[in-house]
């Protein structure tokens, strides 16, 4: 099992206790005090880490150098990040910002595609140009955040999910998807994919022994990782965001047998423990 190292502390995102998330967000108020403590994490064993494509996140990739031999998991898209823009300087301010971070070559094709097709799978690319940096390295995984995943699944587009899967491995990354839902996302793929496009695919979902946030609920995602689906697997919100008994917790995280785990934490010595009881 591999332990990824989380981003929620660094943009102050805490489901449970609100408070202590703008407490971290302050704490990391620079882009260097993230990358620091990434760094730090890496180096006590931290398998990788992971990051979204909100503005400090893009800029951490784009600038910063991190141990080679670790692995990156970047999320997209950051809806927030285009909501603020439409909120304080209108929809222009997006035309704008789309033409300036995507490739002549990408605009025209997507646009005619959209024109002929009308079908919004070719809006992929485009957005695959606009958020992943151009020094991201080839090799790391990128995912579809959830609140894209659900909102498709939502619609039984699964098109458009297989469509990222296929765009995201030609240009030489690995594909992951995080949901809130494993349960329905794995009912819309089923016997939709290649096997040598499953082989990397990662399914990120949250999953606890208190089963918070868990859905549709414990049992059926417990029965989804029992039935050793041909994709990974990979644990989030394992601590139920700070609300159960962290021993505890772990062991039962460790019966899952799991691919992967990701977890955060603002204390590099939680980063420590964590991983020793993990890996022990």
């Amino acid at each position: 099992m591999k332990i990824i190292l989380g981003d929620n502390q660094f943009f102050g995102v805490n489901h449970f206790d609100l408070e202590k998330g703008q407490q971290t967000k302050l704490y990391f108020n620079d882009v260097d005090k993230i990358k620091n403590f990434i760094n730090d994490s890496l180096s006590v064993g931290m398998d990788g880490f992971m990051i979204n494509s909100n503005e400090k996140g893009y800029e951490i990739i784009d600038k910063c150098n991190f141990n080679n031999d670790k692995e990156i998991h970047y999320s997209i898209p950051y809806p927030h990040k285009y909501a603020n823009m439409i909120n304080e300087n209108g929809m222009m301010s997006l035309f704008k910002y789309i033409y300036k971070n995507t490739s002549m070559i990408n605009n025209i094709t997507v646009g005619s595609k959209l024109l002929f097709s009308r079908n919004l799978k070719h809006l992929v690319p485009l957005a695959l140009d606009m958020e992943i940096p151009k020094k991201l390295k080839k090799g790391s995984y990128i995912y579809i955040q959830n609140i894209i995943t659900d909102l498709l699944i939502g619609m039984g587009r699964a098109d458009i999910l297989i469509h990222f899967i296929q765009t995201v491995t030609k240009m030489g990354y690995k594909p992951g998807i995080i949901t809130l839902n494993p349960v329905m996302l794995d009912r819309l793929l089923k016997n939709k994919l290649k096997e040598s496009l499953l082989k990397e695919l990662i399914i990120c979902f949250n999953v606890n022994k208190e089963g918070f946030n868990v859905f549709p609920y414990l049992n059926k995602v417990e029965e989804l990782i029992k039935s050793k689906p041909n994709y990974k697997l990979m644990g989030m919100s394992i601590f139920a965001s700070g609300a159960s008994n962290i021993p505890s917790s772990i062991q039962y995280i460790k019966k899952l047998k799991l691919d992967y785990v990701v977890f955060g934490t603002s204390k590099i010595e939680n980063v420590t423990s964590n991983l020793q009881r993990l890996k022990a």
